[in-house]
């Protein structure tokens, strides 16, 4: 697992929960100071979480500990440094996607 990976599970939990208590995106948003767009930004992982909003989100989203948010156990990869695409004209979002498929198919490695 792609250590961004964590933030994409954690924000669909976000997503799942706040769907549940049927709470929109603007109301969620508003409770932890944060706009909507940040919101829907984390819940999709395009947007990391800092520790102090995964406690504002857990009084939002109406849970008892921070760790109903958040995965049981999570494996970070080993990283063996950046993967270079010099002279291409791809944005900095499309190099971290493509470095992470990289890494999630093993580098090309057998």
């Amino acid at each position: 697992m792609a250590d961004l990976e964590i933030y994409r599970i954690i924000g669909a939990g976000l997503a799942a929960r706040r769907k549940k208590l049927r709470l929109k995106q603007a109301e969620v948003a508003e409770m932890i100071g944060l706009t909507r767009a940040s919101l829907a930004n984390i819940e999709s992982g395009r947007q990391k979480l800092m520790l102090h909003q995964v406690y504002r989100l857990a009084k939002a989203l109406q849970v008892d500990s921070i760790t109903e948010l958040v995965p049981e156990s999570f494996s970070f990869e080993q990283a063996s440094g950046p993967i270079r695409l010099e002279g291409s004209d791809v944005s900095d979002a499309q190099k971290a996607q493509i470095e992470q498929y990289v890494r999630r198919q093993g580098g090309g490695r057998k």
